[in-house]
């Protein structure tokens, strides 16, 4: 093991050249780091093929805001099939080390943000396939739901100075609609090419769009050879968005475009990246041979024609500098701006809540979220606090409860959460019900991962479980129908980390995708009602955990995944 030192002055501990990953992967030498982890260049053992490794930092590595970040870059990595995206192989934790690591693409290259500063501008005709390139890489991205909200030169990778094999790498801060609806505001990427709604202006509806904004400050800086002048102080830097940057310096054959993209108003942008990549620059200024005005056709995210306008408060440096991460995002996103809050199915929410002496605000907020009665059916759990911004992770069948919990948590605490919601099936509630009563409890939940999200009948279910030292560790299937399977038998022997291959099957002809659950439940000592056994009715099963537990007064944690199965 190696040592860097960081420009904090302190030694960071790096992977010795040698070192072996799962026995799949090994380390070659690190190539860079980053705020939440070390990248090496390493190899698959059994081929030699290069990888580009991401390990997260040792002193996160058992942070579970971080860890809940770390996983999302995997998910995103994992759904986008596309050459201009760097390709994702595996995520997974090395049981010795205890850390999750990314294994990716390697990319012989140098980043963007290198060629401009050693070389200067490109030629009109290579800015012009780096601009397709990147349009249609991030287009896949927003095929599936995922807007990038950190496009920059810093995260877009040249191979051997090839723009035409130009790679958009780092996904980390990435926002996804996928498996659920997300709840609350707030800022993420770079202030020098965040989009003016990635500051709360124009209604904060961070779309695609964004990612358009963004990609049209990175392509100015293409041409000109450096960049905008779009930073500053938070003030300046929202002011600088109300309207359009001077594009004085940009090659005539551009500007139409990138006045189109660099326009404050997300409306008045292209209505997609593909848009943008077809782009004719043949065509004379003024007009344009694809329409670029059509309502939000492409545009993965939600949009006012279907009733449904999102509503965002601006952001700052606020949660991620909490989890030492490069630019201190924060994923908080927005509730419908029109929701009728006066409907009496909705309860008022609470008087706001007076500052506690003596307590840490954010022990408060955490508090909060635990103790808060969202009724039947309504799990929500804290990922991430600091004083300002909170992360929450959400389970339950209807969405209502929680935008009443957003408006009341707001209320109380003078900011929005970013709540993401799992909706799951009435049959599922009990799983739900099971976990809310164990929240807040002053045991270590397990930790629990899978690798992907979204499998088709007949994939096989990958993930891990670490009980952190719990005597007992149960591992619970919940199928959308309700059936509870205990598939502890799956979890392959070793040390406290075990991971698991489970193979997932539709048992009914009900069409669509249908919500699964994933529970690991830890005891410090055995409980009956966990041994495995037959599939049994939700309802049934967890009472009767929770009945044993009560009566022998044994603590319980449990932590849940979700997942959807696909026909």
């Amino acid at each position: 093991m190696s040592t860097d030192r960081t420009q904090a002055g302190f030694l960071r501990p790096r992977l010795s050249p040698g070192t072996r990953l799962n026995g799949i992967y090994e380390i070659d030498h690190p190539i860079g780091l980053g705020g939440m982890g070390e990248i090496y260049k390493g190899h698959l053992i059994e081929t030699g093929d290069p990888v580009a490794i991401k390990m997260m930092l040792a002193e996160l590595s058992e942070n579970e805001a971080a860890f809940t970040l770390f996983r999302k870059e995997a998910s995103s990595l994992h759904r986008i099939q596309h050459d201009a995206v760097v390709r994702y192989y595996v995520f997974s934790v090395e049981p010795v080390l205890r850390r999750p690591y990314l294994a990716m693409e390697f990319v012989n290259g140098r980043l963007l943000s290198d060629i401009i500063d050693a070389d200067g501008p490109l030629s009109f005709e290579a800015a012009q396939s780096l601009l397709r390139r990147l349009a249609s890489g991030l287009q896949a991205a927003h095929d599936q739901g995922i807007v990038h909200r950190d496009v920059s030169p810093d995260n877009i990778m040249i191979p051997n100075n090839d723009v035409t094999r130009a790679k958009i790498i780092d996904f980390g801060i990435a926002r996804t609609t996928q498996h659920g609806t997300v709840i609350g505001s707030g800022f993420a990427g770079k202030y020098s090419y965040v989009s003016p709604e990635q500051l709360g202006l124009f209604g904060g509806d961070v779309t695609a769009k964004s990612d358009i904004y963004s990609l049209g400050l990175v392509m100015a800086e293409v041409l000109t050879g450096k960049p905008l002048d779009m930073g500053g102080s938070q003030v300046e830097v929202i002011e600088k968005r109300r309207k359009l940057p001077g594009l004085g310096a940009i090659d005539m054959r551009f500007r139409p475009l990138l006045e189109r993209m660099l326009q404050p108003d997300p409306a008045r942008r292209p209505e997609s990246m593909a848009a943008v990549a077809a782009w004719s620059f043949g065509a004379p200024i003024g007009r344009r041979a694809v329409s670029l005005r059509k309502d939000k056709v492409g545009d993965t995210a939600r949009s006012p024609s279907a009733g449904r306008r999102w509503k965002y408060a601006a952001g700052g440096l606020i949660l991620l500098a909490l989890l030492s991460v490069g630019a201190g995002a924060y994923y908080l996103y927005g509730i419908p701006s029109n929701f009728p809050w006066s409907s009496p199915a909705i309860p008022p929410p609470e008087p706001p809540r007076s500052p506690q002496p003596g307590i840490p605000r954010t022990e408060q907020i955490r508090d909060y979220i635990n103790q808060y009665d969202g009724g039947n059916c309504f799990f929500a759990a804290p990922v991430a606090i600091s004083e300002h911004a909170a992360a929450i992770e959400g389970f339950g069948s209807s969405i209502d409860p929680f935008r009443s919990f957003d408006r009341a948590f707001s209320h109380a605490f003078g900011f929005e959460a970013d709540i993401g919601v799992h909706e799951i099936t009435q049959q599922q509630c009990p799983a739900i019900s099971f976990l809310a009563r164990l929240r807040g409890k002053n045991t270590r939940a397990p930790h629990l991962d899978i690798e992907q999200e979204d499998l088709h009948n007949g994939d096989v279910l990958k993930g891990m479980v670490d009980r952190y030292g719990a005597g007992q560790v149960a591992l619970i299937l919940v199928s959308d129908s309700g059936t509870v399977q205990n598939v502890s038998n799956l979890l392959r022997p070793g040390t406290d980390a075990k991971n698991f291959n489970i193979g997932m099957r539709r048992v009914n002809s009900i069409a669509g995708r249908q919500p699964q659950l994933l529970i690991a439940v830890a005891s410090p000592s055995p409980i009956n009602a966990l041994a495995p056994g037959e599939p049994a009715a939700a309802d049934q099963f967890f009472s009767r955990v929770l009945g044993e537990a009560a009566r022998s007064g044994t603590q319980l944690s449990a932590a849940a995944r979700y997942f959807v199965l696909e026909q």
